[in-house]
């Protein structure tokens, strides 16, 4: 088609007018389209050919035959010799990296309500290195217990444990919140009978939590303070609603995983050793604090 043509056809396109040209495709814009698309040969001068009618659809389907095949992967299977050959020099050196020791734990650490040696160990590691890399203070840290994974047991601490403990690929997030929000915060942590906190302290009272303090001061209603926790419990994960609430100028990313918070507080400090500070208790029970660590479950257990 001439460019001539075409510009006629643009004009005769807005004005609603036919085109003068043999070709049928073009006499009215939106015939002349419903042609194009009909026939297979494209625009031509004589009639599109309309395509063959479907022939009838059946009424109903039915599944005939679904055969399955199981194969089962175990120590049956014989590994593939060329594929070994291949992966035998990077697995070499992870395994080297995966054994690099980070530090000594004095004790076994382990998960536990309301208050766990293991909780208070990546909690406050979370609160340290957030502090050092934070734009702004940062006064409490949270994270989910349902985070840490494996429980650690007295000896080195490797790299390979920090993977088992902290596989998530969770990053560091510091939130602003308001007195009232941390107070809500706080029973939502009572109802839960607990969480891994550092920063501050607080009392439960069944589902509801009491003597919530910040450093030591009652908390303030018309202050503000910051959180320090990971993105998957502010971005909807968890059951924390007061965490979801943040809008984006009270948030804080840091470009650092959980786990390498966890790497980088070890290489600082070199051996930790459990202890439970009270730092969460049972009301009706405030002896807790000091209590002896519970002893660790194998590393294998979830």
């Amino acid at each position: 088609m001439s460019a001539t043509l075409r510009s006629r056809g643009r004009l005769a396109k807005r004005l609603g007018r036919p085109v003068a040209n043999r070709s049928r495709c073009f006499r009215w814009p939106a015939l002349g389209l419903l042609m194009v698309a009909l026939s297979s040969a494209g625009c031509s001068d004589g009639p599109a050919e309309r395509p063959a009618p479907p022939g009838p659809m059946p009424a109903t389907f039915s599944i005939r035959e679904a055969p399955v095949v199981f194969t089962e992967v175990g120590d049956s299977l014989e590994p593939a010799a060329d594929i070994e050959a291949m992966i035998a020099p990077y697995r070499a050196q992870l395994e080297g990296q995966l054994d690099e020791v980070l530090g000594h734990a004095q004790g076994g650490f382990a998960k536990d309500d309301p208050e766990g040696t293991l909780d208070n160990l990546v909690a406050d590691a979370l609160l340290e290195v957030a502090r050092e890399l934070a734009a702004g203070p940062v006064h409490v840290s949270l994270i989910n217990e349902g985070g840490l994974r494996v429980p650690i047991a007295e000896g080195p601490i490797r790299m390979r444990h920090a993977y088992e403990l902290l596989p998530f690929e969770n990053f560091v997030t510091v939130l602003s919140l308001s007195g009232a929000q941390m107070e809500r915060l706080a029973d939502e942590i009572a109802a839960a009978n607990g969480e891994p906190i550092a920063g501050w302290t607080m009392e439960l009272d069944g589902d509801d939590a009491v003597e919530v303090r910040v450093a030591g001061e009652p908390i303030d209603p018309g202050g503000t303070y910051r959180l320090a926790t990971v993105d998957y419990l502010v971005n909807g994960g968890g059951t924390w609603t007061v965490l979801w609430e943040a809008r984006p100028e009270d948030r804080e990313d840091l470009d650092i995983l959980i786990r390498d918070v966890f790497v980088q507080y070890l290489r600082t400090h070199g051996t930790v050793t459990p202890e439970l500070d009270g730092r969460i208790r049972d009301a009706a029970d405030p002896s807790r604090s000091g209590q002896q660590a519970p002893t660790p479950r194998d590393r294998s257990e979830p």
